[in-house]
């Protein structure tokens, strides 16, 4: 009986397996070609908590930190959002103070990670998140968030240049906000804005979501009017998302048609080359959101948008197929505790994302350039129904339903 049972049961030890592979593993590929020296490294961490993942994610973000300030590189760290209590769509939880927050085991550590990176010379930016909101750390008033994790409101600006000194755009009063020309023309602006308060009404009262809201609206406009240089999009919500807060998925909330209507407007119009989100937890990218976004909203954008979602620094959360969203099919996605990294150069930027995939720590990730061709004006529209993957010809009975989410590990 024993001979007869190890076969079966290896058997059903490989079919896991393999399927692991398939929806869990992380699609890395070989390494891309090396990119030119960046002048500026971008840190992306979202949705830490009190876990070990996050203590995991503490200690390689540490490593990245110090190799990169070795290699006298300007270095940039931006946390957007914190998860605060049990997974799920209500947060239960006790809200900490500012310092409770970072008086935890692991996000004591991650504080300390990035708090060495600060006076080694690299600087830190934060944005609340919905838990952030529901917590009263919302960073509208600025002594409410602990440093090292800087927040200047719920929508800012910061002009990077390439030695990566960094300034801090605009200045805002009540529902208006002053941005001032720059010295001499960045490397690059990164817009951080958070509209958790839109999509979760609940969060903030009325008057003040308004107010907040032209805030926003003002500063985005006033970009639009001006020619400047590449502009990434740097929000606690993405954009679009695979997982299950994206379009079909369980928890339905983040999607190109749920965002305010001016970011749609700015998003459409080509006024960012990338945006990048957390919420989520999970690593995902995709090289470019038009056909996800052509998908949800039946909208076609002026230019390439490159997406990612760095929502796995507190550790990822494995989502069912039935329950992910379906606009959007990442090149690369990763349900594992990680990290993203932007190597930003003045023609490209390299997209990284980290994982600790098996018990180590693995990488890979896209050049993309920063001034991407407008898209042309009449394209090929890309399948839409009856599924993403599906043969717009043959249908969906005859065609291939099983949704890729990049090549297979090896």
């Amino acid at each position: 009986m024993r001979s007869r049972a190890r076969p079966g049961l290896l058997a059903l030890a490989l079919l896991l397996g393999s399927l692991g592979c398939r929806h869990r593993g992380a699609a890395w590929r070989a390494e891309p070609e090396p990119a030119p020296e960046p002048a500026v490294e971008l840190f992306v961490i979202g949705q830490p908590r009190e876990s070990v993942a996050t203590r995991r994610v503490a200690r390689e973000l540490d490593r990245q930190l110090r190799a990169a300030i070795a290699a006298e590189r300007a270095v940039l760290i931006v946390w957007l959002g914190i998860d605060i209590g049990p997974p799920g769509p209500e947060r239960s939880g006790p809200c900490p103070t500012g310092a409770e927050l970072i008086s935890t085991p692991a996000l004591a550590e991650l504080s300390r990670v990035v708090s060495n990176a600060v006076e080694a010379g690299a600087s830190s930016w934060g944005l609340p998140g919905p838990d952030g909101w529901r917590c009263g750390l919302a960073g509208y008033e600025a002594a409410a968030w602990p440093r090292p994790f800087d927040q200047h409101g719920v929508g800012y600006l910061l002009r990077v240049d390439r030695s990566g000194a960094v300034e801090l755009q605009p200045r805002c009063e009540g529902d208006r906000c002053e941005l001032e020309p720059a010295d001499a023309p960045p490397l690059i602006e990164l817009v951080m804005l958070d509209f958790s308060f839109w999509l979760f009404p609940e969060l903030g009262p009325d008057d003040l979501t308004a107010t907040l809201l032209e805030q926003q609206r003002d500063l985005l406009e006033q970009l639009a009017a001006r020619p400047g240089p590449p502009r990434i999009l740097l929000s606690p919500i993405p954009i679009e998302s695979a997982g299950t807060r994206g379009l079909g998925g369980r928890k339905q909330r983040t999607s190109f048609r749920y965002l305010p209507e001016f970011v749609q407007e700015a998003v459409a119009a080509g006024l960012f080359v990338g945006a990048v989100g957390s919420l989520e937890r999970d690593l995902q990218l995709g090289v470019d959101l038009s056909n996800a976004i052509a998908r949800g909203d039946r909208s076609y954008i002026a230019r390439p948008l490159f997406g990612l979602v760095s929502g796995a620094a507190g550790g990822a959360q494995h989502t069912l197929p039935t329950s992910r969203g379906h606009a959007l099919l990442p090149d690369l996605w990763s349900e594992h505790a990680g990290f993203a990294q932007l190597s930003i150069g003045p023609e490209h930027v390299e997209v990284r994302l980290h994982a600790h995939v098996g018990g180590r720590w693995r990488s890979t990730g896209h050049q993309l350039p920063l001034d991407p061709a407008p898209l042309p004006g009449l394209r090929e529209p890309p399948t839409i129904q009856p599924c993403p993957s599906c043969d717009p010809q043959a249908g969906a009975a005859d065609g291939d339903v099983f949704v890729p989410r990049g090549p297979r590990p090896r």
